[in-house]
């Protein structure tokens, strides 16, 4: 069995059998069989931690260290790391460490290792960011979960949890955790070397998705037909009559009447308890479906008031609700899969912030409305179903983002669009903040921001970011 350790470096002091690792750093553009002195003891935990966790008396590491001659860790030195893996024939990589840039390199290298029955190991973020390239869908990304009894959970496709409790120590009646997604990669670096055993023929994938269910998935599994899906709701919305409630309820007061679909025809009044009119202002039924809609993240449950006395009448709830979900009626980026970036042509304004709560839907409706003002025909894209009363592109929040899908995702769907419709520019919310601060975004922190970011080339176009 032969691991490459992709880190920091491991020092010769802390190895026992010195016939057991080989060590390379990165110099002069290149990896190298030479021995660096780490300065850092990051790289010796995981080793110490990989060894610790496995029975396989025939292990081998390779102890890549990628610190440059700065000191610093980038993409280059990674990718010439995984580079000398693949060419020295290694079973398992275990790169504990993570870069918060996006980079096809980087993923393309790991698709190489792929190809040749590696499996890549990651780290996920230690803040839950954006972190690669533990969030490729061609790497297993390991992370800490102190809750579960087995040693190793699968909870994603491609994404595993490992149980670290002897990292639990307790002093004077307070407990006080020192795991890390480093040392569960390297734990499970370890348990996997039991797992996958001393049979370098055998698909190691196979074995994987059969003792755990880890499903690696390879950019020749991605399509892409050249047509655009009209979602379930924006057909219920073009063939209907809709009566809205809105949660909280305070978003009735800030609705611009003048922008609404015009099959939006009465909302509900909370306090008087009934439907009324937006043309008239009068009680009404005259409607053939209720759409509640909620921006906020806590699940509600659904209002009984509604239920009993509307109870002959579609209902479909969009957003967090308790035991009635009807969020698979918007648009799906997973439906938009491809495997190559293209060109947009139309400009665009994406709206991001550092944090929730700070009113980006208010400011995209509102830019929205001037540039039509300014008959600038507009495509607005949102995860928020409050976009939906004025014919945005509303898209279910994704409980998974790997790279480079959904980068793919969002680019294929936004060209198709282009090419389908007469439109001048994108007007796009983001959904997430990009900030640590959002603890209601626990695991998805920037990551659908770096994703819109990289599917359009922002860095040609214009981003409006709030910080307060």
């Amino acid at each position: 069995m032969k691991v490459a350790l992709i880190d920091i470096g491991v020092s010769k002091n802390e190895v026992e059998n010195k016939m057991m690792v080989r060590h390379f750093s990165f110099e002069n553009g290149k990896m190298e069989e030479k021995y660096k002195e780490p300065e850092e003891k990051h790289g010796t935990r995981c080793f110490k931690e990989i060894v610790s966790n496995t029975k396989n008396t025939n292990l081998q590491i390779l102890d890549l260290n990628i610190v440059n001659d700065s000191g610093s860790l980038n993409v280059f030195p990674m990718v010439a790391a995984i580079e000398k893996a693949i060419q020295e024939q290694v079973d398992i990589i275990n790169i504990s460490l993570g870069l918060t840039e996006y980079s096809q390199e980087l993923y393309d290298v790991c698709e190489k290792a792929i190809g040749n029955n590696i499996v890549i190991l990651s780290a996920a973020s230690h803040r839950n960011t954006i972190s690669f390239p533990a969030d490729f869908n061609n790497v297993i990304c390991v992370n800490v979960d102190q809750n579960q009894n087995e040693k190793i959970r699968t909870v994603g496709a491609s994404a595993i949890t490992v149980s670290m409790k002897d990292y639990i120590i307790t002093e004077n009646g307070v407990e006080f955790d020192f795991s890390s997604s480093s040392m569960a990669c390297a734990r499970a670096c370890g348990y996997f070397c039991d797992a996958l055993g001393d049979v370098p023929l055998n698909d190691k994938h196979k074995v994987l998705l059969k003792k755990y269910n880890i499903k690696i998935r390879n950019s020749n599994n991605i399509h892409c037909d050249n047509i655009i899906e009209e979602c379930k709701i924006k057909n219920i919305l073009s063939n209907s009559k809709i009566a809205i409630v809105l949660l909280p309820e305070t978003e009735i007061y800030k609705i611009k009447r003048d922008m609404l679909h015009k099959n939006i025809v009465a909302y509900y009044d909370h306090e008087k308890g009934g439907f009324y009119g937006f043309v008239d202002g009068k009680e009404s039924t005259d409607f053939d479906v209720i759409m509640l809609m909620s921006s906020l993240y806590c699940d509600l449950q659904f209002p009984v008031t509604i239920k009993e006395k509307y109870k002959n009448y579609q209902v479909i709830c969009i957003g967090n609700f308790l035991k009635k979900n009807d969020n698979e009626y918007l648009y799906d980026y997973d439906k938009y899969g491809a495997t190559e970036m293209t060109v947009l042509e139309r400009p665009v304004i994406a709206i991001a912030g550092l944090c929730s709560g700070l009113n980006k839907t208010d400011v995209q409706i509102e830019l929205l409305n001037q540039l039509k003002k300014d008959e600038l025909n507009v495509k607005a894209i949102s995860n928020n179903p409050i976009g939906l009363l004025y014919d945005m592109e509303v898209f279910n929040y994704p409980t998974e983002l790997k790279f480079p899908d959904i980068v793919y995702s969002i680019n294929k769907f936004m060209y198709l669009t282009e090419v389908n419709e007469e439109m001048d520019a994108w007007l796009i919310n983001i959904g997430g903040a990009i900030g640590q601060v959002n603890n209601l975004n626990t695991y998805n922190f920037g990551k659908l921001t770096d994703a819109y970011f990289s599917a359009v080339r922002l860095v040609l176009h214009a981003l409006l970011l709030f910080k307060s």
